[in-house]
């Protein structure tokens, strides 16, 4: 048992993430299964927090920040599961997605490199809209 446990110290990757859950937005968690190819996905339990403690601390500070970019939620074409992906490969906006390394993104699938492109466009089409100018005051007239 001790083997296991240093194992899991030092192997696993465990993943904390937000997701639609019967309509509300609820914390999960994602644990590897050691020697083996499963992953368990799952709503964060009260071990899951005792257990991976540093992991849920790293995930909830990293909550508060907002990210410097589009959201990928704004990107036509990208489900909720695609977008769970992304984040948890630490690509959390359009313009991240767009930069990102394609052997990375191969790696997941070939539909990333599509969603990929899709960024592209997106910030292309954005680039190219004319920026809201602010109407001018209008003054009033002294009768």
């Amino acid at each position: 048992m001790p083997l296991l446990l240093a194992r899991e110290k030092n192997e696993m990757k465990v993943a904390f993430y937000k997701r639609e859950f019967n309509g509300q937005m609820r914390d999960f968690v994602r644990i590897p299964i050691v020697d083996t190819v499963d992953v368990l996905e799952t709503p964060v339990r009260p071990i899951d927090i005792k257990r991976f403690n540093k992991e849920w601390l790293a995930y909830k500070g990293s909550e508060k920040k907002k990210p410097n970019g589009t959201e990928l939620t704004s990107l036509p074409g990208i489900t909720e599961n695609k977008r769970i992906e992304l984040e948890l490969k630490n690509i959390e906006t359009i313009e991240e997605l767009a930069k990102a390394k394609k052997p990375d993104l191969l790696a997941m699938g070939d539909v990333y490199i599509e969603l990929q492109r899709i960024a592209e466009l997106h910030m292309a089409a954005e680039s190219k809209k004319p920026k809201a100018v602010p109407k001018p005051k209008e003054t009033e007239k002294a009768e």
